[in-house]
């Protein structure tokens, strides 16, 4: 009986390294600089000004989000681009939000059944409008998902806090 108690004692040890692993892959991998260039423009349905990011040094979006990609690898791709806009005390994961992975995820989540479809659909489409106005709510519904304790969105940044925290997260030519 001691040595059953052992080997699920070493299993579960090392199963908790993998997890811990995996973690601080996706986390380092998320938290590195990507090249990105910023523009501001003037929102066609006067909002305000917002922040258009275009990659410089990108892989093909079709590589970063493949027309198989799980609907947890969708939560996770709109809960880091949301990181851009939205106001958080603590942040985890950082995709720069761009028109090109937005139209992507669209055609992505279009051409699957997902449990959450209409969900990432309808956030989906009001980002690829530049419509910004509920990116908190969308993070937070993305958040509640993925079972979120720690860094629930509490507002939307302004566009010079935007602009803070690409110049933070990003390495900008």
């Amino acid at each position: 009986m001691k040595n059953k108690a052992f080997k699920i004692t070493i299993i579960t040890a090392i199963g908790s390294l993998a997890i811990v692993g995996a973690i601080t892959i996706y986390t380092y991998q998320s938290m590195s600089k990507e090249s990105v260039s910023i523009q501001e423009t003037v929102s066609v349905n006067d909002e305000g000004k917002t922040i258009e990011i275009k990659e410089t040094h990108a892989e093909p979006v079709e590589d970063e989000f493949p027309s198989d990609i799980t609907e947890y690898a969708v939560q996770n791709a709109i809960h880091g681009m949301s990181h851009q806009k939205t106001r958080a005390e603590d942040k985890w994961g950082f995709i720069p939000l761009t028109a090109e992975r937005v139209n992507r995820l669209k055609a992505v989540v279009e051409a699957n059944e997902y449990e959450e479809k209409g969900l990432y659909l309808d956030i989906l489409n009001r980002w690829a409008n530049n419509d910004f106005s509920r990116v908190d709510h969308d993070h937070n519904a993305i958040w509640d998902l993925q079972g979120g304790t720690i860094g629930k969105a509490t507002g939307i940044l302004s566009v010079e806090e935007e602009k803070a925290f690409i110049e933070e997260h990003y390495d900008i030519e």
